[in-house]
């Protein structure tokens, strides 16, 4: 009988092994964002909106440059009374496109682009804005290369011009990243 038994029990150690190498695959293709971030957005003096900022958090500190969205695409919609949950008096953008690329310290380059909605307080002095957009990633060079996922970016901005199209902004960016299996 233990000879009977010595083979089973190897193959049940192979069996519980190979159970376990697709869940090992799976996690290291999948990256979590959560990213802290400040910086400035730049609207109306130019033929699209530029965003500048530094963030921090996972997967490490990185610049985050936008420019390029479609302004023509967005709508806009005035007085509205509630904007992303909040009652008051507001200008809401719905922004059709939101093109963004992050920079890494090592030089990797992730690629992402949404959509998004952007809440102007009429009733604000400064003009403060509320944003929130949906990303999705759409490749990148060096570790995000044919990187997928998404993530949400929200913020709020506040205008340090007198004309309002130079603003300093701060936020997060939730979400996840999977990275294509290397095999």
């Amino acid at each position: 009988m233990k000879t009977k038994n010595i083979p089973v029990g190897i193959a049940s150690i192979f069996l519980v092994a190979a159970a376990g190498l697709p869940q090992t695959a799976l996690a290291d293709k999948v990256v979590k964002m959560d990213l802290q971030f400040a910086g400035a957005f730049i609207s109306n003096s130019l033929p699209s909106p530029l965003i500048h900022v530094q963030a921090k958090g996972k997967p490490g500190k990185a610049v985050i440059r936008g420019y390029g969205g479609d302004p023509a695409g967005d709508t806009v919609e005035a007085p509205v009374f509630e904007c992303l949950g909040s009652p008051g008096v507001f200008v809401r953008i719905m922004a059709a496109e939101d093109p963004l690329l992050f920079t890494f310290k090592d030089l990797s380059l992730l690629f992402a682009d949404g959509t998004g909605e952007i809440c102007v307080d009429l009733t604000s002095p400064t003009g403060n804005t509320v944003f929130r957009f949906d990303i999705m990633f759409t490749g990148g060079r060096g570790d995000f290369e044919g990187a997928t996922g998404t993530a949400v970016i929200t913020g709020e901005a506040q205008s340090v011009s007198a004309n309002g199209t130079f603003l300093a902004e701060t936020g997060t960016i939730v979400g996840t990243i999977i990275m294509p299996d290397d095999d």
